[in-house]
């Protein structure tokens, strides 16, 4: 019999109290990878933190030298025999479980498991994929998806000037595009009209064509430092110059209106492109005419989306497009759609730069209350320009929690042997890399010029054009964001004890996997003379009930299904096998029509011979999968014991559990067990 597979099995103290897998396959790669998937679970239900003090505290176990406290025991135990626990268990039936995890987590240590580098990179590997919710400002996400929340019930109208940087920019480029976004600025301020100096001085591209106006925009729509100094600037005023990944901007707020919300729509669209010509034009806008009259006299809307608007993403669902809101369209498709007052209607051709659009509204929505929106809230905040202020803001903190020091003189050493080949990805540390010379300091860590240099040069990438000081000195930021960062990690255990307490429990996993497999597992797998001796030991646990000898007769339409009946004594004896039957009774010799199916079964496990009750002969004929058949009953074998490879599954397991109990017992006698009953008395279930 094939047990169920462990990984299906539910968590209850009952799927850990035999710390032995269900057997698979006698192949040691399938228990193997079987036991690797059931570990991850056992290991987040069995833990062990022996980092309390056991002199502060009371010793509630001790097994050879380690001693265990009766609050260590008391919070593991409480945390697998909790209110939900399946099946809970008393104080003294866990503390047994507990002392067998132990003794075999002591013995892999004794047998430098531990110390492995196999043991050490996949022990690593899950801890920093449990340091990732550690690592993370939440105060901060949730300040800033308040922020975003409030400013999304606000859409704001505003024009703005930009003067850009290059990538990497030097200081001197810096001051250069400060000073010139500052005059014109004074310019506005002194009553000159904002259009006409944004046409005359900004870099934005689409300045020709918008004189600087963004029209309507709200939360999300714009880069968030952008966003912010919208927000943050009152109607009719212009903002202070604020620094962008682009360059350095101002911007003047003409209104601010109550969020439109979003609305969903369908669209026809006919498209007029730059440069089309006169005639082609009037044709587009007949072609939109045409379409327009037709749905007027009832045509379906999404039937004359598919066949004529040129707006192929859409066109194929009917002319459906994706939930919007203010500021994700251009200025004349967006305000048609949210002029639309009920669900249905549908527009007069409107044109836009683009081209002539039908447009029907199919829903609209407010922005939601705060729980509705903070799906959507955490995932922007967590991505792009937000992203990278969040983790700016964290590092922040932690700086100032840790007494971070730059050493500005240091760095120049770093920034004053890079050259150009920094912007080809070819620029090499040289001596620089064993320069000891402190260059930044958190906590009672300090990082070297030595430890920058051999960063600096395996994380360059080709930069071209750029400025190799500057380029180098946002390396630098980002090695001491990395630095800060990594401080805070290895602080986690300390910080956060449940941190702690999970680490130690994929600690002690891992070594339970690797030893559990090497002295259980696959040696009850490999074992073949050993599984042998086994089962003649015990032969007689592993029986067979009494079984019943049965043919099942198959036969298709063209056979006389009585003619076949008449010979089941032959049929019994094997003087007429399926080979013969074919032969006599099909007319095609070519095609099998009678099919035997040879049975040796258990009651209950099959219906029809259950029914016949161990009478010999013949039983009734009966259609099954489009076949006419008939039970052939040979007689009843007494029960007997199963071979090995009868029960293989049942008896390794049944092995893997004695060599555990042997081996448990062998660790015993290695490792004394005391235990302070009286304290264990106290703990209450």
């Amino acid at each position: 019999m094939i047990s169920p597979s462990p990984e299906k099995l539910p968590i209850t103290a009952d799927n850990i109290s035999n710390l032995t897998p269900f057997y698979m396959k006698p192949n040691p790669e399938n228990v193997i990878q079987m036991m690797k998937k059931w570990i991850s679970l056992m290991t987040l239900i069995l833990t062990l933190s022996v980092t309390l003090s056991a002199q502060e505290q009371e010793v509630l176990l001790t097994i050879a030298d380690e001693k265990i406290t009766l609050d260590e025991f008391e919070r593991i135990y409480k945390k697998n025999n909790n209110a939900t626990s399946l099946n809970r268990q008393t104080p003294e039936e866990y503390l047994e479980l507990f002392i067998n995890f132990r003794l075999k987590v002591k013995e892999a240590e004794a047998l430098g498991m531990d110390t492995t580098a196999k043991f050490r990179n996949e022990l690593e590997g899950y801890r920093a994929q449990l340091a990732k919710p550690y690592l993370s400002d939440n105060e901060t996400r949730e300040e800033m998806m308040q922020e975003a929340y409030e400013r999304a019930k606000e859409d704001i109208n505003a024009s703005h000037i930009l003067i850009r940087l290059p990538a990497n920019p030097t200081p001197a480029d810096t001051l250069a595009a400060y000073e010139k976004i500052t005059q014109i600025r004074q310019r506005i301020v002194n009553g000159e009209d904002f259009e006409t100096v944004a046409r005359a001085t900004s870099d934005d591209a689409s300045v020709n064509r918008n004189g600087g106006n963004l029209n309507y925009f709200t939360v999300f729509s714009m880069i968030y430092p952008f966003e912010t100094a919208a927000y943050n600037t009152p109607v009719n005023s212009v903002s202070m110059p604020f620094r962008t990944s682009y360059g350095y901007h101002i911007l003047k707020v003409h209104d601010r209106r109550p969020a439109r919300g979003q609305v969903k729509v369908a669209h026809i669209f006919i498209r007029t492109p730059e440069g089309m010509g006169t005639e082609e034009k009037e044709a587009a806008y007949e072609k939109i005419r045409m379409v327009y009259d037709s749905l007027r006299l009832g045509t379906d809307f999404a039937g004359m989306a598919a066949k004529y608007s040129e707006d192929p993403a859409s066109a194929r669902n009917g002319g459906e497009m994706p939930w919007f809101g203010t500021g994700r369209m251009i200025p004349e498709f967006e305000n048609a759609c949210f002029s639309i007052e009920n669900k249905g209607d549908i527009t007069q051709p409107v044109k836009s730069p683009a081209g002539w659009h039908i447009i029907k509204l199919l829903d609209r929505k407010g922005i939601g209350t705060f729980e509705e929106m903070k799906p959507e809230l955490q995932e922007q905040v967590d991505r792009g320009d937000r992203g990278k202020h969040k983790t700016e803001k964290y590092v922040a903190k932690l700086k100032k929690e840790y007494g971070y020091h730059a050493y500005e003189g240091a760095l120049e050493k770093v920034l004053a042997a890079v050259d150009t080949s920094l912007l080809s990805a070819s620029w090499n540390a040289g001596r620089l890399k064993n320069d000891r010379t402190p260059l930044v300091k958190i906590g009672d860590r300090t990082a070297t010029v030595g430890e920058f240099a051999s960063y600096l040069e395996s994380k360059q990438t080709s930069r071209r054009g750029a400025n190799p000081r500057a380029y180098a000195r946002e390396l630098y930021d980002q090695f001491s964001r990395d630095a800060v960062v990594d401080y805070e990690e290895s602080r986690l255990p300390e910080k956060y004890p449940e941190f702690r307490y999970i680490y130690e429990e994929y600690h002690d996993g891992i070594l339970l996997f690797d030893i559990m497999d090497e002295k259980v597992w696959s040696k009850a797998v490999t074992d073949t003379a050993g599984l042998e001796a086994f089962h003649r030991q015990h032969r007689n646990d592993y029986m067979w009930d009494e079984r019943t000898e049965a043919i099942v007769v198959s036969c298709s339409e063209e056979v006389d299904m009585d003619r076949v009946r008449k010979k089941y004594k032959k049929i019994l004896r094997g003087r007429f096998d399926q080979e013969k039957l074919n032969d006599k009774y099909c007319e095609q010799d070519s095609v099998t029509c009678i099919t035997l199916t040879h049975l040796l079964v258990e009651e209950g496990e099959h219906e029809m011979v259950d029914a016949l009750n161990g009478r010999t002969g013949p039983g009734p004929v009966y259609e099954e999968d489009g076949n006419r058949k008939f039970i052939i009953i040979g007689g009843v074998r007494p029960p007997q014991p199963k071979a090995l490879n009868e029960a293989r599954g049942q008896i390794t397991s049944d092995y893997q559990n004695y060599l555990e109990q042997q081996w448990i017992r062998e660790l015993k006698q290695k490792y004394p067990v005391e235990v302070n009953r009286e304290l264990l008395s106290g703990i209450k279930p």
